[in-house]
């Protein structure tokens, strides 16, 4: 199969065969999807992360149709990443985590890694089946970059990090997987030349590290 976004693949793997996430580690993965969708924005040279800023330097990529929320939220004006995470993970009303989860869902949809079902109490809400054939493909994929290749890609290492520090992960990986990969990121974070490897995985650790603690907050 074709590789798909940061985004995309991350809703896929972190989605049940209903199209739901898990109760015990939601907040996490919300914001694990808003930082993917940033992480993709950054990437295509449309924002960029400055002392912990975003700021929107470029035009939405026509590939990227489904971020065009977050690319338009993120155009308002420059705020924090822990902002950008809160604001989509801790609101009220989830109305622009809901369109994110949504615009992104829809575009799997389009291209057959997904179908759209109706859930919820009253069968209002949009629920988005990953294709057990194409969540196979990527896994399956996903595992032979890490055991097989000698060094991870940029993309594959922020999604395999983003899996990790949302608690996603532990159910595609097998031990001995894990602690491949466990080398593999670690040989990467000594590495002189991964300057970028190191800046997007320290700041996924950072993101979700402030983001967790944000929650707890709001809890008591």
């Amino acid at each position: 199969m074709d590789r798909m976004t940061i985004t995309q693949e991350y809703l896929m793997l972190a989605s049940n065969e209903k199209g739901k996430i898990s109760l015990v580690n939601g907040t996490e993965v919300k914001a694990g999807i808003v930082v993917a969708g940033m992480m993709d924005l950054v990437f295509s040279n449309a924002i960029k992360i400055d002392r912990k800023k975003t700021e929107v330097v470029g035009e939405l990529p026509e590939g990227l149709p489904f971020l065009r929320s977050l690319y338009g939220y993120l155009q308002e004006k420059k705020r924090s990443v822990t902002k950008v995470v809160e604001d989509y993970c801790l609101s009220m009303t989830d109305s622009k985590w809901n369109q994110l989860t949504a615009d992104t869902g829809e575009s799997l949809v389009k291209i057959g890694a997904a179908t759209e079902e109706k859930g919820g109490l009253l069968g209002g809400k949009k629920l988005f089946i990953p294709s057990e054939v194409c969540k196979e493909e990527l896994i399956d994929s996903l595992k032979t970059e890490v055991v097989q290749r000698e060094a991870l890609t940029l993309h594959d290492t922020v999604l395999v990090t983003l899996l990790k520090e949302t608690k996603c992960l532990k159910q595609y990986f097998s031990k001995h997987e894990t602690g491949i990969l466990k080398e593999r990121l670690e040989a990467m974070k000594d590495d002189p030349d991964s300057k970028a490897v190191k800046e997007m995985t320290g700041y996924i650790d950072e993101v979700m590290a402030a983001m967790i603690a944000a929650a707890s907050a709001a809890v008591n």
